[in-house]
């Protein structure tokens, strides 16, 4: 592109492109690691349950819990050796720190894993794991939650049940709220109020609209147990967004700036060798780019800034030379004029007085021509002499 402003424009043009790739690019990877993290946030508190309860049990007890588990999850449940869930290295070292492993299988559907048991410290890949096969997200899984969490409350007083609810929620690290509220302070309308009541689980709309509280009753107590709010994972968040403009912004300036240094560095030699010029050094050039990058406005002001700083040289040294051979031309009629006037002086007769007149006259004219000729030379310099056309009779 000859042109520096289709430079700069394509330029930003091209960045732009570049940002927009970019950031879909990172929104999509950030969005799913996110997405990993939000589904083991809402599995963590319910699997880590589960796998502590499984972990005081023999294997007759732990055949029941989770036939009964599966049923109230809707999804099958089973117990294999980490070697045979084919989990690679970093899904293996969360699961020994405690931490809850989802694998999606689908759009839907993912696999979920919990420790119950650690591996032999010879052979790590020997510990026994929960596995679930969620198929999709359903009501049935914040059901069974509510269960699980009601069956450890029961076996307390009242007074103790709000106590022992915050212990779970910090000690197998349940990813969402929960709290124990009398069924008279509920937001809810009279028929969530009557289902609770007896005995239902009852999923009601936050106050906003965008999410989820699951309420259900705590048997005979008068506590309420729910569970939430639950959000759906936002996937644009506005912190994301503007961070990811920000960044974007910041490499279309960078860009601008490389763009535009360049072309600052190109104008800045002619600046210095302006400067120079004017300093009496005329033999200063504009180095001129290749051919792609000097085709364009700065490449063609150096080429002329370069055309011209020659020809004022050349011009200048010219002048030097005719001062010189003038100067050296002149000496010779201004020395026969001196010499004429001392002749004259010593002259005796008119005659001689009359001779000499006559050469000092052809020595004026000898100047003169000299006169002319310095004129001619300087209109040739400033440009086309002018010519003054007549006719002539050739006959």
């Amino acid at each position: 592109m000859n042109s520096i402003f289709l430079r700069i424009y394509g330029g930003m043009l091209g960045v732009l492109v570049l940002v927009a790739l970019l950031g879909v690019l990172t929104l999509h990877l950030v969005n799913a690691v996110r997405a990993d993290q939000y589904r083991e946030q809402l599995a963590h508190g319910t699997f880590t349950l589960m796998a502590d309860n499984l972990r005081g049990m023999n294997d007759i007890e732990r055949t029941r819990a989770l036939a009964v588990w599966e049923r109230l999850l809707g999804i099958p449940l089973t117990l294999q050796t980490a070697e045979h869930a084919h989990l690679d290295g970093s899904a293996r070292n969360r699961l020994s720190r405690g931490q809850v492993v989802v694998e999606q299988t689908g759009p839907h559907a993912a696999q979920v894993f919990r420790e119950v048991e650690p591996g032999l410290s010879g052979n790590p890949s020997s510990g026994l794991l929960l596995t679930g096969e969620v198929r999709q997200i359903s009501e049935q899984l914040a059901r069974a939650t509510i269960f699980l969490l009601l069956d450890e409350l029961v076996r307390l007083p009242v007074d103790e049940q709000p106590a022992r609810l915050e212990a779970l929620r910090q000690s197998k690290g349940f990813g969402f709220d929960m709290q124990l509220i009398r069924l008279e302070n509920l937001d809810v309308d009279d028929d969530q109020r009557r289902r609770i009541d007896e005995g239902d689980t009852v999923m009601a709309l936050g106050k906003g609209g965008d999410s989820i509280r699951v309420l259900s009753g705590v048997g005979e107590t008068p506590w309420v147990l729910e569970i939430g709010p639950l959000f759906q994972m936002n996937p644009y968040p506005p912190e994301l967004l503007i961070l990811i403009t920000f960044l974007g912004l910041c490499l279309i300036g960078l860009v601008v700036y490389l763009l535009v240094r360049r072309l600052e560095h190109r104008l800045r030699g002619l600046e210095a060798a302006a400067t120079q010029i004017a300093q009496g050094s005329l033999e200063t050039r504009v180095p001129v780019a290749s051919a792609g990058a000097g085709a364009d406005s700065v490449g063609r002001l150096a080429s002329a800034f370069n055309g011209m700083a020659e020809h004022l040289q050349r011009s200048l040294m010219i002048q030097r030379e005719l001062v010189r051979a003038v100067s050296h031309e002149l000496r010779t009629p201004v020395a026969r004029l001196r010499f004429g006037l001392e002749m004259i002086n010593d002259a005796t007769t008119p005659e001689a007085r009359h001779k000499y007149m006559v050469g000092m006259d052809s020595d004026i004219q000898d100047l003169d021509k000299l006169v002319d000729e310095m004129l001619t030379y300087a209109r040739l310099e400033q440009g086309a002499p002018t010519l003054n056309f007549q006719r002539i009779d050739l006959d």
